[in-house]
C-alpha cells in the first residue's frame, strides 16, 4: 500500500526539537523542588500495547461584539470521545502507529447525547473520508510523518462527490468538497490534522530520547506558523513545573503568543469576508469598533503531564483563544489516558448553559472496520475498506438508498410544528450566520416520526410559506433541535425574531 511522505514540519515539531536542543525538558527525580535537576526517560512505548485516551473538548463562540444583546450571543458545542492507539513497529529512527477512531460517546458521558453536537459531526468526518482506523509513519516522538493509504482515502471522497445527488445533481469543481479533495491530495497529513488533532498535543511533550533539567526552569522557542494566508512568529515559554512521586509524573506549562501585526495581515481576507457579511450592522461600528472587527488576536495556553516511567503523555489540557472580525472563539481540549486519574479541569464551558444541542444529519457510514485496536490485525498496512464496498456506499448516497423501510404515507405529511426556542448564531462549522431552533416536546415526537419516515428522502424546512433549508434525512432526529444555515447576518437575525414571536411555527415537508 502507498505511503505518503510529506515535507511537513510546523511550530510543534520543531518546538520539541529545538527543546531538546537546549536540554531544557522535564524529569524523574521523585518529588522535585526548584533548581532540582531532574532527568525524563525518552519516549518508549511498549509495542502493541494498547492505550486508550478520553477526549473532552468545547468550542466556545463569542458574537456579543455584534449583538443587542450580548448575554445571548454566545454558543458553546462540545463533544466527548474515546480513542485508541498503539505502536506497532519500531525502528531507530522512526514508528508505525495505529489509531482507532470512534465518534460514539463514552459509556461514562454525562448528559444526553444531544448536548455533545461534536460527537455526530466527527461521525461524519470519518464517513467522508472512509475510515475508521489511521495508520501512520511518525517520528520517535510520535508525531506524524507519512500517513498509509492516502491514495485509498483519496479515491474514496472522489467517489462521493462523483456520485449524482438528489435530482441528479453534481459536485461543482470549485465546491469546498473538491477543495477538501485537493488538499488531501496535495497533503495527506490533512487528514490526521482533521481527525486526530490531538496527536499534535500528545507527542509535543513526549521526547526521542531522555532529558535532564531543573524543576522550576523557563525557557522560550521562537518560531514561525501558517495562519490564514500568511505566515505568522510565534513566542513559546515553556516552564518546568513540578514532579508527582506518586504517580510518577512530570509537569511543565507552554504559554504560546502570536505577533498580532502578522495575524491580522494573514487573516486580512477572512475578516473582509466576515465584515461584508454582517451588512449595515457593520456600516454602523465607530472607527474604534471598526478597528477592534480589523484586528486578529491568538494566544494558546497548554499544560502538559508526562509519565516518568516510559516518557509519554498521560494527561494535557489546551486553551486556544483566537478573536478576529469581533468574533471570538475558544477551544479547549483535555486529554487524559484512562488508565490515569484525570487531575487537571474540564473544559471551562463544558457546562455551560448555553450549550448546543444542534442535530447534525449523518452521511452514510462507508466503512467496515471495528473501532477497537483489539480487532484489528496487528500487519501494518490493513486496508480500510474494500473499494467496492466504498463505491456502493457512494451510490446509496446518491440515490438516497437506505435499510430502513418507510413508514405509512401518512408519516410523511407535511408538518406543522411549534418553536419553543430560536438563537441566531455563528455556525463553528463554517463561522456563518445560522438559527438554532428548539421544538416544543410534542413537536419534537413528531418530528423525529417525519425524519424516521423519510431517511434517505429530500425534505424542505419552511418559515412563512419561505423554503429556507432542503436537507436529505440521513437517520431519525429525535433531539427536537435543528439549524438553519446558509444565512447572512440580517436574514439569521430576521428569522429569529419572526421564530420567537407567540405561536411561531415551521413546516416540513418532503421535496416535491
Amino acid at each position: 500500500m502507498p505511503i505518503h511522505t510529506i515535507d511537513h514540519r510546523p511550530w510543534l515539531r520543531s518546538l520539541v526539537w529545538l527543546v531538546l536542543t537546549l536540554s531544557c525538558y522535564p524529569g524523574f527525580a521523585g518529588v522535585a523542588h526548584a533548581a532540582e535537576s531532574v532527568t525524563i526517560p525518552g519516549y518508549l512505548p511498549e509495542i502493541g500495547k494498547i492505550a486508550t485516551y478520553r477526549i473532552e473538548k468545547t468550542t466556545e463562540t463569542d458574537m456579543s461584539f455584534w449583538s443587542d444583546k450580548p448575554e445571548a450571543d454566545s454558543m458553546v458545542m462540545r463533544g466527548d470521545f474515546r480513542q485508541q492507539t498503539a505502536v506497532v513497529s519500531r525502528s531507530d529512527k522512526s514508528m508505525r502507529v495505529q489509531w482507532a477512531l470512534s465518534p460514539v460517546l463514552p459509556p461514562a458521558a454525562q448528559s444526553t447525547a444531544d448536548t455533545y453536537a461534536m460527537n455526530p459531526q466527527y461521525a461524519n468526518s470519518l464517513a467522508a473520508y472512509g475510515v475508521q482506523l489511521l495508520e501512520l509513519e511518525t517520528d520517535l516522538t510520535g508525531y506524524p510523518t507519512a500517513l498509509v493509504g492516502a491514495d485509498q482515502i483519496v479515491a474514496h471522497m472522489e467517489s462521493l462527490i462523483a456520485a449524482p445527488g438528489p435530482g441528479g445533481a453534481t459536485v461543482p469543481a470549485d465546491s469546498v468538497a473538491s477543495q477538501m479533495v485537493q488538499a488531501v491530495k496535495d497533503n495527506p497529513l490533512r487528514v490526521v490534522e482533521a481527525l486526530i488533532p490531538e496527536i499534535n498535543v500528545l507527542c509535543l511533550a513526549q521526547a526521542s530520547e531522555e532529558a535532564t533539567s531543573e524543576v522550576g526552569s523557563t525557557w522560550s522557542v521562537k518560531d514561525e506558523t501558517a495562519v490564514g494566508e500568511g505566515i505568522v512568529p510565534m513566542t513559546s515559554i515553556w516552564t518546568f513545573e513540578s514532579t508527582d512521586a506518586a504517580r510518577q509524573t512530570a509537569t511543565f506549562s507552554v504559554r504560546q503568543s502570536f505577533d498580532s501585526a502578522a495575524m491580522q495581515a494573514a487573516m486580512k481576507t477572512t475578516i473582509d469576508k466576515g465584515l461584508a457579511a454582517f451588512g449595515d450592522r457593520a456600516k454602523q461600528l465607530t472607527s474604534e469598533q471598526m478597528a477592534r472587527a480589523r484586528g486578529a488576536q491568538k494566544s494558546r495556553n497548554l499544560t502538559l503531564i508526562v509519565s516518568l516511567q516510559d516518557g509519554s503523555t498521560v494527561e494535557a489540557l489546551d486553551s486556544l483563544t483566537v478573536e478576529t472580525g469581533g468574533i471570538k472563539f475558544t477551544n479547549v481540549t483535555h486529554i487524559w489516558r484512562d488508565d490515569q486519574l484525570p487531575v487537571l479541569p474540564k473544559p471551562p464551558a463544558w457546562n455551560a448553559k448555553s450549550v448546543s444541542a444542534q442535530s447534525v444529519s449523518p452521511l452514510a457510514q462507508t466503512t467496515t472496520l471495528p473501532s477497537d485496536l483489539e480487532k484489528l490485525s496487528s500487519e501494518p498496512g490493513a486496508k480500510s475498506t474494500a473499494p467496492d464496498e466504498q463505491q456502493n456506499a457512494a451510490e446509496a448516497i446518491g440515490s438516497g438508498q437506505s435499510g430502513t423501510d418507510s413508514s405509512s404515507p401518512a408519516a410523511i405529511a407535511p408538518l406543522s410544528l411549534e418553536v419553543l426556542n430560536a438563537q441566531s448564531v455563528l455556525d463553528p462549522l463554517n463561522a456563518q450566520p445560522a438559527v438554532n431552533v428548539v421544538l416544543t416536546s410534542t413537536s419534537a415526537k413528531a418530528f423525529g416520526d417525519f425524519t424516521r419516515a423519510a431517511i434517505g428522502k429530500q425534505t424542505q424546512v419552511l418559515i412563512g410559506g419561505k423554503v429556507v433549508l432542503e436537507p436529505v434525512v440521513r437517520e431519525p432526529i429525535l433531539g427536537g433541535t435543528l439549524t438553519i444555515s446558509g444565512l447572512d447576518t440580517e436574514q439569521a437575525k430576521a428569522i429569529e425574531r419572526q421564530l420567537l414571536a407567540p405561536g411561531a411555527t415551521i413546516t416540513v415537508r418532503l421535496a416535491p
